[in-house]
Parts: structure tokens; C-alpha cells; sequence
């Protein structure tokens, strides 16, 4: 069975109390209802300052952090910059790198984010690589022709058997912020091209297995839809992420759709 993923980046919100107060509920939320879930992870990435708060928090649950960046070095004379070795010593789990956020407003491009990927997988921490095309575009073949480009550039001297520590988020620039999230059939296929994307590069197995999710406006409603695509492995927002209820109804929405594949399973082996 497919692993799903159910993640919030909170961006630049939340105070340390309102973070320590949100992850306090969600803790016993995950821990009450994921207690027998072996294929759901759930993370939040919150700002930095409650990243060592969380490690005291959540050193028992289920439920994992990590942070919305970090510096592409260990340590030295980078003032400002975080640390991915600090990350890794405070428990974190994952780093998203290559937001459009980042790209656009703080003009980080494709060898700064590649220093980054290498940077994490170095410290055993999985940089969650967002990539996705800015406009949307009648030619497909020009949107895949970026999406390759950006892929292997954010990948470069990724070894193979380094490609399965990497989170792909399939994040299309133009449906971030947007009313609704891309159509479904549009998830299924840039989420198939990207996997035979790797497959090409990192072998059959990559392809199949590697953890590819979705993010961009999604709602309740479209999530259980875009959570039940076969080769997709779980929704990854943001700001949305910062409602309690709406962040747990998505878990929730992972949980029924696990039940499901658990249930086709045992029919399938019963055959």
C-alpha cells in the first residue's frame, strides 16, 4: 500500500504560544486517531522560533515537524541563515525547499535550492522539493518540458540511492492562492509524467515508489478526490493548514481513503 502524507507550511505565522497552543491539539488529535494507522504521516512546518518548543512536544507522537527552509552549509560565518545540521539536532524530519515564495520574492534559483536538496540529504533530513510551472498552458508539452528542467536541475548529483530520501510537492504556481485546486486529471498526469520523469533517470523502482504529493488550493471537497489518485501520496498546503478544523478534516479525509485501500487490499488477497 501507497504511503500517505497530509503536511502544512504555516508561512510566516503564528506566535510561539499560538504554535506550542495549535500543536498541543493536534498532538492528541494524531496520537488518538492515527494510533492505528501504518501507512498516514502527518507533519507541520511552523516558523523557526517554535521549532525547538515542538522538539519537547512531540518527542513521543506520531506527529512530525520540520522546517520551511534552511542555509545550503552546516556552519560558519552566515549570519541569518539556519542551519540544517541545528535542524537535525532539534528532531526536525523534513525541510520544504524551493517554494515559489522563495524563488520569486527572495530570488533563490534552481543551484541555490540543488545546494539545499544536497544540503539536507547530507544531514539525513528530507527536503521536500517543491517545483511546479507558473502559468498555467494549453501547450503540455512546453509545461513538461520546465518541470523537467527544473526537476533534474533541483536534483543534480542527487545519487540513487539518495532519490528515495526526496519529497517531491507538485505545487503549479498557478493554482496556489487560487479558488480551487488544478483539475484532478491534470494532478494525475504531471504527477505520471514526473514519475516516469525518474524512473528514466533513477530506475523503475524510483518511479514507483518515490513520495510524490499534490499542493495548491485544495479544499475538503477535493481533497478526498485528489488523495484517492493511485499515484499521488498525500496534499501539502499552507496557509489553510492554520485552521485547526480544516487541517484535521484533511486527516481525516487520509484516514477514510486508507480504510478504503486496506478494504481493497483484503479483497484482493481473498481472491
Amino acid at each position: 500500500m501507497r504511503k500517505i502524507f497530509v503536511g502544512a507550511a504555516w508561512k510566516m505565522n503564528k506566535t510561539v504560544d499560538e504554535s506550542i497552543d495549535y500543536a498541543k491539539k493536534l498532538v492528541r488529535f494524531i496520537d488518538d486517531n492515527l494510533s492505528e494507522s501504518k501507512y498516514i504521516d502527518v507533519f507541520v512546518l511552523p516558523t523557526f522560533l517554535a521549532l525547538y518548543p515542538f522538539s519537547m512536544l512531540m518527542s513521543n507522537s506520531k506527529l512530525k515537524y520540520g522546517a520551511q527552509n534552511c542555509f545550503y552549509e552546516d556552519e560558519g560565518a552566515y549570519t541569518g541563515e539556519i542551519s540544517p545540521m541545528h535542524l537535525k539536532d532539534i528532531g526536525c524530519t523534513y525541510v520544504e525547499l524551493g517554494h515559489p515564495e522563495r524563488r520569486n520574492i527572495l530570488k533563490e534559483d534552481d543551484s541555490i535550492i540543488n545546494k539545499k536538496v544536497i544540503a539536507c540529504l547530507r544531514n539525513d533530513l528530507m527536503p521536500i522539493l517543491c517545483i511546479g510551472e507558473e502559468e498555467r498552458c494549453a501547450d503540455i508539452k512546453k509545461v513538461k518540458r520546465f518541470l523537467k528542467n527544473q526537476l533534474f536541475s533541483n536534483l543534480n548529483g542527487v545519487a540513487r540511492n539518495d532519490i528515495g530520501k526526496v519529497i517531491v510537492a507538485y505545487e503549479p504556481v498557478w493554482a496556489i492562492g487560487a479558488e480551487c485546486a488544478a483539475p484532478v486529471d491534470y494532478i494525475y498526469d504531471m504527477l505520471g509524467y514526473l514519475r516516469e520523469l525518474l524512473a528514466k533517470e533513477y530506475g523503475e523502482e524510483a518511479g514507483k515508489d518515490q513520495i510524490i504529493f499534490y499542493g495548491g488550493s485544495v479544499n475538503l471537497e477535493s481533497s478526498r478526490e485528489i488523495l484517492e489518485l493511485t499515484n499521488n501520496n498525500g496534499i501539502f498546503i499552507g496557509r489553510a493548514g492554520l485552521n485547526y478544523n480544516f487541517f484535521t478534516g484533511m486527516v481525516k479525509n487520509a484516514l477514510n481513503v486508507e480504510r478504503n485501500m486496506r478494504e481493497i487490499e483484503k479483497n484482493n488477497k481473498s481472491r
